[in-house]
């Protein structure tokens, strides 16, 4: 009886470990069958970057038959050449950018929007006596040269700024109180204020300049793989809408994993201004008009980009650079339910 019941009993852990063995084999093949993308995003990673992470997290690409690798940016990440060499499918910028992009022989096209609202900003001293945009005629300005708002602000108010390169520090700001440089209103205030300064900040979206911010994609993908953009759009729209209308924790705890120079206290100054500011959600709350790219906004976009200047006009007629048609209604969950 005993020789019996060990002979029972391993023919039941036989079994078992066979079993194990398939289930492993299952799930290798499943993953197997994901379609491998990859997104590069603007820079390092970050909460501006926390739909995408919270997809990634929670597994929301997977459940789109999606492996994706997500590529942290930089000042040098240089997402043009890898979206134009296929080592990247998907990458980030803004609206202006993109449309520029398409209207200079890029063939892209944007498909999906992170930020309703430009988050871009001119941080000054509180101290500084420049009160409003017309006030910034002949200051001296750390931007990036070449950016659209400069040229549209120097236009609309009849206003000619002095730019200096930006460094993507801080250092010069913190020793001068009459320095002026472009920000993010979601990051420089915040280190500004922890080194022991009185920053205040200028929305360049009270100019008028503010267009969303969001991915693109090569034109050739989204006509022949069309419906690989589009389970990437769905996923993401979930992430982003799950990630700023629910708990960012595992959006967050993979950011931090990611750059451990991100800080909780940083990340939840950077959270709390997205939600207050409604840079996701733009004027609805309710989550409806996450990832949403609206037709007449963008060509007002790029009208506005030619009567500036910014945009030859020439140039405009029969140019495609975005496209609506992957983002619909149905993307869109109740609040607390993603």
């Amino acid at each position: 009886m005993k020789r019996i019941a060990a002979t029972v009993f391993l023919l039941i852990l036989l079994l078992a470990i066979a079993g194990t063995g398939c289930r492993r084999e299952d799930v290798q093949e499943k993953d197997s069958l994901l379609q491998r993308v990859v997104l590069q995003t603007d820079w390092f990673a970050q909460p501006e970057h926390g739909g995408f992470y919270q997809a990634l997290a929670k597994g929301y690409y997977a459940e789109a038959g999606l492996e994706v690798s997500i590529l942290q940016g930089g000042p040098n990440s240089m997402s043009t050449q890898k979206i134009l060499k296929g080592s990247a499918q998907f990458a980030m910028h803004r609206a202006d950018a993109i449309c520029l992009m398409a209207h200079r022989g890029v063939d892209v096209r944007l498909v999906m929007a992170t930020l309703q609202h430009d988050p871009q900003g001119i941080m000054l001293h509180e101290a500084n006596p420049v009160r409003s945009f017309e006030d910034l005629d002949g200051a001296r300005v750390m931007a990036v040269p070449g950016l659209s708002w400069i040229q549209w602000i120097e236009k609309k108010y009849g206003i000619k700024m002095d730019i200096i390169p930006h460094d993507f520090g801080l250092q010069r700001f913190l020793n001068d109180e009459n320095f002026i440089q472009q920000c993010l209103i979601t990051n420089e205030p915040f280190y500004a204020r922890l080194a022991g300064a009185s920053p205040r900040v200028m929305r360049l979206s009270d100019s008028g300049f503010d267009p969303c911010h969001g991915v693109y994609c090569l034109s050739d993908l989204v006509t022949g793989q069309p419906d690989l953009v589009r389970r990437f759009v769905s996923a993401s729209i979930r992430g982003w809408q799950d990630f700023i209308l629910n708990d960012p924790t595992p959006a967050m705890d993979l950011i931090r994993q990611r750059n451990p120079r991100m800080t909780d206290e940083f990340m939840q100054f950077c959270y709390d201004a997205m939600v207050a500011e409604g840079l996701v959600t733009g004027h609805d709350p309710s989550g409806q008009m996450v990832g949403l790219l609206e037709e007449e906004r963008l060509r007002i976009l790029e009208r506005d980009l030619v009567e500036t200047g910014v945009l030859e006009q020439e140039s405009r007629t029969g140019t495609p650079w975005f496209s609506t048609e992957f983002i619909s209604p149905l993307d869109v969950p109740a609040r607390g339910h993603p």
